[in-house]
């Protein structure tokens, strides 16, 4: 369960920058981060998933 919270809150951070980086107009560095946010958001959700069907 730790790994699913610590990769949960990489992925947020990851989409603030991504926030942050389009609000400052660097759009190039926004959607890199934002798919970095969102490969660790899925990775989190499918670690999570796959630990719930082990129960």
């Amino acid at each position: 369960m730790r790994h699913v919270i610590i990769r949960l809150l990489i992925g947020i951070v990851w989409l603030i920058a991504a926030v942050f980086c389009g609000v400052q107009e660097n759009f190039m560095f926004a959607a890199i981060y934002a798919i970095l946010g969102v490969v660790f958001l899925f990775s989190a959700y499918s670690i999570w998933k796959k630990e719930k069907g082990n129960r």
